[in-house]
Parts: structure tokens; sequence; C-alpha cells
């Protein structure tokens, strides 16, 4: 069998079906025919020799040796994109490019200004941003998806280098006329028998209050899951619930939704966030100038 052989997009197309555990998801994603995707794998394991995927009746799982195939074209097309990354570079005079997933609580906090700062003093780099839950996050830095990482700390990270970055507080946010509103400080057990707007499952957010109902022996009251800060403020505006998010993404929300802050009083309420990449491997000098410039600007101005 020759390795070099089949084409990128065979490869991407069988990787998403694995990573998706459906044929008809991965052929969608890259706007083909079902049964054009499901050629391209057959043709992927007539070259191994071997099959890559077997199909159980809750999805596609990947063979040992189609696993061994994920992992050599997360490898090969990683270099892929590399390649055209490098020869849009000579095209353009750009020299470096870095890929970056992040948190949106991060974004909001601090890293949008930094990476703007950074685009400034480093023209010759592209940034490549792309906003994910934390835990997404790491996935997609384990699975050569991204260069770098920043999340928010709390979320396993096996195999992950991790350095610090900023941090952030969370606060109550209420409708403007609720009865814990002329509070000062609220615990999450005065609010806990409240119904509650959230982010969707995966996000830091979420997965923290979870985790503190159930040690504490509580059920939340979901009323309502959305995916953005905008939304869960307006929702909680209308009096669909109460809410707990980051304070930066809040104050600028808290007029145009009519919304109450209250300090929450939890020592979990203050996060620390992290800038995370792949262990064992050396950074590119791209990725490398971006870390020394978000770690000195956390020297000079703090972990805040």
């Amino acid at each position: 069998m020759s390795m070099l052989s089949h084409d990128l997009q065979s490869l991407r197309i069988f990787l998403s079906a694995c990573e998706f555990r459906s044929l008809s998801k991965a052929a969608a994603q890259h706007h083909i025919a079902v049964s054009a995707a499901s050629r391209r794998i057959q043709i992927l394991e007539q070259e191994a020799g071997s099959p890559l995927i077997v199909r159980r009746p809750h999805g596609i799982e990947p063979t040992a040796a189609g696993l061994t195939m994920m992992r050599y074209a997360r490898d090969v097309l990683r270099l892929g994109d590399k390649l055209t990354a490098s020869m849009e570079e000579h095209r353009t005079g750009t020299r470096g490019y870095v890929r970056v997933c992040a948190s949106s609580s991060v974004l909001v906090q601090r890293l949008a200004d930094d990476l703007s700062n950074f685009a400034k003093q480093n023209p010759d780099i592209k940034l490549d941003l792309e906003e994910r839950p934390s835990i997404s996050t790491i996935e997609a830095v384990r699975h050569k998806q991204a260069d770098l990482g920043m999340i928010v700390r709390g979320v396993e990270t096996d195999g992950l280098v991790l350095i610090d970055y900023h941090g952030d507080h969370l606060v109550v946010a209420l409708p403007r006329n609720h009865h814990l509103g002329k509070r000062r400080e609220l615990s999450f057990d005065d609010i806990i028998g409240e119904d509650f707007v959230s982010l969707e499952n995966g996000t830091a957010v979420h997965r923290l209050l979870s985790d503190r109902a159930r040690e504490g022996g509580h059920f939340m009251r979901l009323r309502v899951q959305v995916r953005s800060f905008e939304v869960m403020s307006l929702l909680i505006g209308q009096g669909l619930g109460v809410g707990i998010l980051p304070e930066k993404a809040a104050k600028p929300l808290r007029e145009a939704f009519g919304l109450k802050l209250v300090k929450l009083a939890e020592p979990w309420a203050r996060r620390q966030f992290a800038i995370c990449f792949r262990a064992n491997e050396e950074l590119d000098p791209s990725c490398r100038r971006l870390i020394d410039h978000l770690t000195a600007i956390r020297a000079a101005n703090g972990p805040a």
C-alpha cells in the first residue's frame, strides 16, 4: 500500500465520519452525496488492506486500523493546512500563522484586546481565531485542529501544557425588579431555588454550576439554555429566570436588558484562565511569540 496515494479530501471525510459517528453528517459537512463519501472511504480501506470503520446500531465506529488512520489523518491534514498557509504567506508577505481556539469567557474578559494588540505589533503573523467552549477547545488542540487553546481551568487536560493567563469574576444577573436585587451579595444557596437561564451544556459556566449544585445536593431548575451572553441577558431581563455570568460580559448588557447585577459570594466565583498547547511538541516560533506576548501582558497587569 502507498500511504501517499489518497487525497486530503478523502482523509477529511473519513475523519469527519469517525468524529460524527455518521457518514451522512460527514457527507453533509463536506457537501457531497452519502454514496460519494462512502466510496471515498472504501478506496481508503482498499489502500489500507483492512476495514477502517464498522457500522453499529448507534453509528459508525473506527476499527483498530481506523484509529491508526485517524491519528495519521490528523497529522497529514495539519501539515496540509500549514503548507497552504505557508504558500499564502509567500504570496502576501505574511511570515507566520497561528490557529487559536478560545472560550467566550476568555475572549470577553481579556483575549480580544490582547490579540488585537498582538496583530498590530506583528502584522507578519496571521491569527485564525475560533470561539469554542473550553472542552471543545481542548479537543481541538489535542486533535491538532488548533495550535493554542484559551480555556477556563477546571477540566481534564492530560497531554497538554498549561500556562496561567488571566481570570474573571462571576456575578448573579437578576431581572431589575427581582426580590433579591436589593442584596449586596448572594450565595449560591440563596438562588438555587430560582429558575435559571443558563448557557448550553459544555460551557465552563454551565459545568461549574452543575458541579456545585450536585456537590450541595441540589437540583438546578434550568428553564432555558442558550448559546450567548446576549440572549441569556435578554431572557433574564424578561423575567424568565436568574443567571450567573462573567462580570465583564454582564456589565455592558446591564442597561440594555434591564438587569440587576449582584456579587456572587462564593470562592469559586473567581475563575482562572489558561493557555494550553500540546506537550512534547515543539512550538512554532509564531506560537511562541504569541504566548510570550500574552504572558508579558499578564505579568505587567496582574492576573485579574
